[in-house]
């Protein structure tokens, strides 16, 4: 057996590993009893609202959050203006009235999105602080069923469920395709205590972790990384709740869905260095599981990406080259397309890969399964999975491998 093949075999074996780790450890977890608030001991609610430049989508996503069903004398709303260029503050300006009491606008001038988070933590009388992007909308439900979660008083931080806002380019549709299959996944980690993003689109959390340990860290492009990992890393516990569904507009072209992935990826490993105490048997299956073996398998993937690439365009100059040796008529299509069928499935029926592959794809299935069952239909599933099955694992080889390229070499990566 070659270097490669060992390779593959052992990203097939911790793939599996992985997938039946998480899904033995939900169906432990996922009978044990809930508490909930009652009605009059539901506590006090922040929402906070960064904004910078988003004239087209910050009048909806107000009107989103004001639609809930949370007792509204149990709630304001607090929108920051990050010194935005267009008409964001003059727009949210106008909800700041008598007809929307506890709607409150401010202006700042442009420093990030932590700055505006920890500017919208001074002004907030809340217990639990919410913290919404500017392009997200959610469900009327979604705030009450999350905030049952911090029954528990260990719990600092809830995560919701995320989803694409109407996707419509290719690259929003693999995102949908992402982002419902995380769904399970991140219940999964929920209830092994190893939730390490919460993230910056809709999430909770107590305003005692903020008074007690600091705001979030104003120069970290992944702000919502590190406030993640510094709960667990002072021993607190981060809960999910799947039936609270939140729509974000994902990027729609390649540039902006890459910058998006290189800021995320750079600032997650610039945080795994910041706390790389977390990696020890102290932090329970998150040390010693989640993210090692999330970065080996983030590593076996390049690895596997690169030479997979550069592998198939070997292969197709070899065959082309070979047929044209032969004279093969590449004019007659009929014949030309049955080779190619007939190739294609008899490497397929004979690679060993291929029951890890259908084994795959039932996971894929059951995860879909899931997040219907916690979020209710969905649309586009056979176009979305088809496009996520063609092109992700190459996105996420090369996302990763500029990341790191970045990392390696102290390469600056911006909020904007």
């Amino acid at each position: 057996m070659d270097f490669i093949s060992i390779i593959i075999y052992i990203s097939i074996y911790i793939g599996l590993v992985a997938t039946s780790f998480y899904i033995l450890s939900y169906r432990d977890n996922i009978k044990k009893e809930r508490k909930f608030f009652s009605e009059e001991e539901l506590p006090k609610i922040s929402v906070l609202i960064p904004a910078y430049n988003e004239e087209k989508s910050i009048a909806q996503t107000i009107e989103s959050i004001y639609k809930s069903d949370y007792p509204k004398e149990k709630f304001e709303i607090i929108v920051i203006d990050d010194g935005s260029k267009d008409k964001t503050y003059s727009i949210a300006k106008k909800f700041e009235s008598e007809k929307f009491p506890n709607i409150k606008v401010f202006h700042k001038e442009n420093g990030g999105k932590g700055t505006a988070l920890n500017f919208g933590i001074s002004k907030a009388s809340g217990e639990i602080i919410f913290t919404m992007d500017a392009d997200t909308y959610v469900n009327s439900q979604s705030m009450r069923k999350m905030i049952h979660s911090f029954t528990n008083p260990r719990v600092m931080a809830v995560t919701a469920a995320m989803l694409v806002y109407k996707p419509k380019t290719i690259w929003q549709r693999i995102q949908h395709m992402e982002y419902l299959l995380g769904i399970f996944l991140r219940k999964s980690l929920a209830t092994l205590n190893a939730v390490y993003i919460t993230p910056g689109a809709f999430s909770a959390y107590r305003l005692e972790f903020f008074k007690k340990y600091g705001g979030y860290d104003e120069k970290n492009v992944t702000e919502d990384i590190e406030l993640s990992l510094r709960i667990q890393y002072n021993g607190y516990f981060i809960d999910n709740c799947p039936t609270a569904p939140v729509w974000t507009i994902a990027p729609s072209t390649f540039k902006g869905l890459f910058m998006q992935r290189r800021r995320w990826y750079f600032g997650f490993l610039k945080n795994i260095v910041k706390y790389e105490k977390i990696i020890s048997k102290n932090y329970g299956d998150l040390g010693l599981f989640v993210i090692p073996v999330g970065l080996i398998a983030t590593f076996l993937s390049i690895f596997l990406t690169i030479y997979l690439f550069f592998k198939s365009i070997s292969d197709i100059s070899k065959e082309f080259l070979f047929y044209q040796s032969v004279n093969f008529d590449f004019s007659n299509v009929f014949h030309f397309n049955y080779l190619v069928f007939q190739r294609f499935f008899f490497d397929l029926f004979t690679n060993p890969v291929t029951l890890f592959i259908l084994l795959f794809f039932s996971m894929i299935g059951f995860y879909i399964y899931y997040a219907s069952k916690n979020i209710g239909k969905f649309t586009g599933i056979i176009v979305d999975l088809s496009l996520f099955f063609i092109f992700f694992a190459f996105l996420y080889g090369f996302w990763w491998t500029v990341s790191i390229f970045y990392t390696i070499f102290s390469k600056k990566v911006r909020w904007r």
